[in-house]
């Protein structure tokens, strides 16, 4: 049964799953959770520091505010002169994160039950391609999914930016397959290789982006609320944070 706003406000020990696409500003908020004594998860930061740690560029470093080496290892499609990975080791990388964040998902779930005050679990934009449905059950069970959704503004904003700044991103294995052909195929590539890793990535992050809304809002649904992501820009207070959530689940 999903939490009433009363349920939530008396909840001496509350724990929330924010959900949404990279850029909808779930890192922002936790790192602002965290300092008003929040207990923050960030589950990008245990896939990268405990589960593929032995993969990483170590020399890089990686913290819950830079998982730059994460990206690094999941890279992009496309001409190794450009940094990009060929076919087979794109896929490699693509399933060992996508198993590493299966391990930290089952480790957020006991790390939980040993934090006393409140929990913020930092989701990755990957959150909703996760296939196992008793896995994500059990989440929305200890806790709240907050789906921080973007408004036109804050889209066509996570948009320029993908664009400007393309970054690695995970793919569900069939959409990767169907959109990598569709994009070959109208480009009149034969070879991964062809490829300019960035112009495919520019080229499928918006795919990517509208395929991962309902998916979202799937999840809200069952497990949670939806927030509108720009109600969080200039919170002052974790009670402000909290008060925000309680009326949308006063409207759900």
């Amino acid at each position: 049964m999903k939490l009433t706003k009363q349920d939530f406000l008396n909840k001496s020990k509350k724990a929330i799953t924010l959900i949404g696409m990279s850029g909808a500003g779930k890192t922002y908020i936790s790192c602002q959770l965290e300092k008003w004594g929040w207990y923050s998860y960030s589950c990008d930061y245990v896939i990268g520091a405990k589960y593929l740690k032995d993969e990483l560029d170590n020399s890089k470093g990686i913290s819950a505010e830079n998982i730059g080496a994460l990206s690094v290892y999941l890279g992009k499609l496309g001409k190794p002169l450009s940094g990009g990975f060929d076919l087979e080791l794109f896929r490699q990388r693509q399933k060992s994160y996508y198993d590493a964040e299966i391990m930290a998902l089952n480790d957020m779930a006991r790390v939980l039950d040993n934090v006393s005050g409140d929990f913020v679990h930092d989701s990755t934009g990957s959150l909703c391609e996760i296939e196992d449905d008793e896995l994500l059950r059990k989440i929305g069970e200890q806790t709240l999914f907050i789906y921080l959704k973007t408004g036109k503004d804050e889209e066509q904003e996570v948009l320029r930016r993908a664009r400007e700044y393309p970054k690695p991103l995970f793919f569900p294995p069939r959409f990767l397959t169907e959109k990598l052909d569709i994009y070959m195929s109208e480009n009149g590539y034969h070879n991964v290789a062809e490829i300019e890793p960035d112009d495919f990535s520019r080229w499928v992050f918006p795919i990517l982006f509208e395929a991962r809304k309902p998916k979202y809002q799937r999840l809200a649904d069952l497990y949670g609320v939806t927030v509108p992501s720009s109600e969080f820009k200039n919170i002052q207070s974790s009670d402000q944070f909290v008060e925000i959530i309680a009326k949308h689940l006063d409207n759900s």
